[in-house]
């Protein structure tokens, strides 16, 4: 309470002389920014920790030490499920948001709680992550660390009271921090808090989270290392022929993705609804189904990364390959299907590299003259498998150029991430994250609740005293309209007060300086086909798609689509304003 009362009353000081010095207005925002970035590199550090003090205390000192001989290989099978024991003990009856793969619960705090973590987050992800990934858990660093990175921006303002728009940047802060400090990736980091987390690309956003990004990279290199996540050879595009071959695997990887997202689900669905266990169990159960994998490909341990770097130096045999993509995804979904901590991005990263190596080698004995080595394909598979996983093109090749240091196979990469993310969402509209908000009662599509657009209607908020331009208007009546309006276009009506199209801002444009042309047009001379039309009962979510396929800001209202007949205008910006009033107040019953 001491400590909460000191924090506040530095928080009145500091903002009084920064109003006094006059400060830039985001140099408040950009210092807290720094404070999540330290002890998010700290929070990945102790996660470092956690993980290896997990695993050195099973597999050495129990497993060779107490144990050592055939023993030790049975004793491995368990491991897993001991793991998954203590993390469902843990989630039971401390903190059930800290179960799963982490990030899927970030991004709806973000999208339907104003960015609000609970503080416990931070500290029992920490353990649980460790307690699964050290015990040989088939999944990630990256889940967790953004969830505790997340939980630890959103805890710094609460302490300090910030409002909710700045608390949930400060969660994408941590979020940024957390992933560029494990990943040593700090541009990967910002984007992907962007991308995915915040889906806000404002200079707002984007400043404190590369300050967060940046120190927290730095305290991780200091504590950790600076080497890439993955010391591989330099791969380049071998010839320009290949790259259809690298857009065949990215179509290929699409459906890999989808695949993976489909499994995980399924099996977390059998966990939760057909297993009908004490939910402290089910993690020792997946563990235990684990470990029974990884007895024969011990690859599969989430703590071990031989194959991942196996496949981008060597040439492994195709059937091996081919078994481990498969196994791993099975592991996963086990790992975390059943309840226990961990991240996707790394097993995607693995499930890549391994469908890359084994696309590569099949490649090069059927056009050994085109084809680069398949280490080549398996840095490529990875980032496919990323973007056709999380659907974030931008994320997978950043992270995947930051992760091995090589720069020099841009092409094939943004050929193939692209493409695969293109398949994934043509087969699966959800994201291996956002699939898991979807079987939640709020539904989030690119950062925005779709349970808000999808059931509140645009009546309310219909500008019924926009004036629409007569369709025999002259250029000097709809110049005097436009710029008399806070909008930048206004739908055209005949003499009945029927909508026949809309004039915007380019449409004008082309002849705005043409002295002799502009005098002899009207409005139907200028105006473009009314693509889209609204009505009042139209929801906000289907009124701002049809304004971001058109690529316009307003929509004209009518009364049906049959007759017509004009009312008013809806707007993007009074969509975007209504979206954010209704999902306060849902923040508000919440709370």
């Amino acid at each position: 309470m001491a400590f909460t009362s000191f924090v506040r009353a530095f928080h009145v000081k500091l903002l009084r002389a920064l109003y006094k010095i006059n400060a830039p207005k985001d140099f408040y925002l950009l210092f807290l920014a720094s404070i999540i970035g330290t002890l998010s590199g700290f929070g990945a550090y102790l996660l470092n920790l956690i993980i290896d003090g997990v695993k050195f205390g099973l597999f050495d000192f129990i497993g060779k030490d107490l144990f050592p001989g055939s023993i030790n290989n049975y004793l491995r099978i368990l491991f897993p499920a001991i793991g998954g024991l203590s993390v469902g003990l843990l989630t039971f009856y401390l903190s059930p948001e800290v179960k799963g793969h982490g990030i899927p619960g970030v991004m709806d705090a973000v999208a339907n709680k104003g960015g609000f973590i609970r503080r416990r987050v931070a500290l029992l992800t920490s353990i649980t992550s460790g307690l699964t990934l050290g015990s040989g858990g088939s999944a990630g660093k990256e889940g967790p660390i953004v969830q505790i990175g997340s939980a630890i921006g959103s805890g710094i303002g609460q302490l300090f009271r910030v409002s909710q728009q700045r608390l949930k940047i400060l969660a994408g802060c941590g979020a940024a921090a957390g992933l560029a400090a494990v990943f040593n990736a700090p541009i990967a980091g910002v984007v992907f808090a962007i991308e995915v987390i915040l889906a806000d690309f404002s200079l707002t956003v984007f400043t404190p989270i590369v300050i967060s990004s940046v120190i927290a990279t730095a305290i991780s290199r200091y504590m950790i290392g600076s080497s890439p996540f993955f010391a591989i050879p330099t791969y380049a595009l071998h010839s320009f022929s290949e790259l259809p071959l690298y857009m065949l695997m990215g179509f290929a990887g699409g459906v890999l993705s989808v695949i993976f997202i489909v499994t995980l689900y399924k099996v977390e669905d059998i966990f939760e609804d057909n297993l009908k266990l004490p939910i402290f169990i089910k993690p020792a159960i997946g563990g235990l189904l684990t470990g029974i994998i990884a007895y024969w490909f011990p690859e599969l341990y989430g703590f071990d990364d031989t194959a991942t770097h196996t496949a981008l130096v060597g040439r492994p045999e195709i059937l091996i390959l081919g078994i481990l993509i498969f196994a791993k995804i099975l592991a996963t979904s086990f790992t975390l299907g059943s309840g226990g901590t961990g991240g996707l991005f790394t097993p995607s990263l693995f499930i890549g590299a391994m469908f890359g190596a084994m696309f590569g080698t099949i490649v090069g004995h059927l056009f050994p003259d085109i084809a680069a080595p398949p280490g080549a394909y398996a840095l490529v598979g990875m980032g496919v498998i990323v973007a056709g996983t999380i659907h974030a093109p931008l994320s997978a090749l950043l992270i995947i150029f930051e992760v091995t240091a090589d720069y020099k196979i841009i092409l094939p990469l943004m050929l193939g991430t692209v493409t695969s993310t293109l398949v994934a969402r043509w087969l699966k509209k959800d994201s291996i994250y956002t699939m898991k908000i979807s079987l939640f009662s709020n539904r989030t599509v690119d950062g925005r609740n779709q349970d808000i657009l999808q059931t509140h209607h645009i009546q309310s908020i219909i500008n019924k005293n926009a004036m629409p331009i007569l369709n025999k208007a002259s250029f000097d009546e709809i110049l005097s309209t436009l710029m008399s309006s806070r909008y930048n276009s206004f739908p055209v009506v005949n003499s009945g007060n029927k909508v026949i199209g809309v004039i915007a801002m380019r449409d004008i444009r082309p002849v705005l300086f043409d002295r002799e042309l502009a005098p002899l047009l009207l409005a139907t001379d200028v105006m473009s086909e009314n693509i889209f039309v609204a009505h009042p009962q139209e929801t906000l979510g289907s009124a701002l798609d049809k304004m971001e396929i058109s690529d316009s800001e307003i929509l004209p209202v009518v009364d049906t689509t049959e007759t017509m007949n004009y009312i008013g205008v809806i707007s993007r910006e009074d969509i975007i304003k209504q979206y954010r009033k209704e999902s306060l107040l849902m923040t508000d019953q919440k709370d």
